[in-house]
């Protein structure tokens, strides 16, 4: 993505508070580009484990892409000037 090279996981986890399954993206930067994995909100969600994962299987680029642009990227430290 634009000048960026990544590696993308997805992560289902269960929300006891909402009684669903939640999937994610997580961003590992291979390029060195970010200093750190970047993972998004919640992006999908069912009753049913099975269905994130089919979801987050049937994942294409276009909505790797658009899950991308919703993470408020991390500032690399820059060291103080005097």
């Amino acid at each position: 993505m634009d000048d960026r090279t990544f590696s993308v996981l997805a992560e289902p986890w269960f929300d006891a508070d909402s009684g669903e399954w939640l999937g994610r993206y997580l961003y590992l930067p291979l390029d060195r580009s970010l200093p750190r994995i970047v993972s998004t909100g919640p992006v999908r969600r069912s009753k049913r484990r099975d269905e994130v994962l089919e979801q987050l299987r049937s994942v294409r680029d276009r909505d790797l892409e658009r899950a991308f642009r919703t993470i408020v990227l991390p500032l690399e430290k820059r060291p103080r000037g005097r």
